[in-house]
């Protein structure tokens, strides 16, 4: 069965998911920080200058405070 995209689900539906996937903020971040590493450590990174270093470590920062705010207000609603 196709997996339905994420526009064509409601907003709390897909929170809901993807916090039931990563139970903890600590261990979504660590998955986002991987990917980071990953992608700059991989050869095509050795192409980017270092202002688009510079933003994706600040888009890394960026994506973990968005995690971390969406726990604070939907992971207390799930445990009720």
């Amino acid at each position: 069965m196709k997996r339905q995209a994420a526009a064509e689900r409601p907003a709390s539906t897909v929170i809901d998911d993807f916090i039931a996937s990563y139970p903890a903020p600590e261990e979504a971040r660590k998955v986002l920080w991987e990917l980071l590493l990953a992608a700059m450590g991989s050869a095509h990174a050795d192409m980017w200058t270092s202002e688009v270093r510079a933003n994706m470590l600040f888009f890394t920062e960026q994506c973990g405070d968005v995690l971390d705010e969406m726990y604070a207000r939907y992971q207390p609603q799930m445990s009720m």
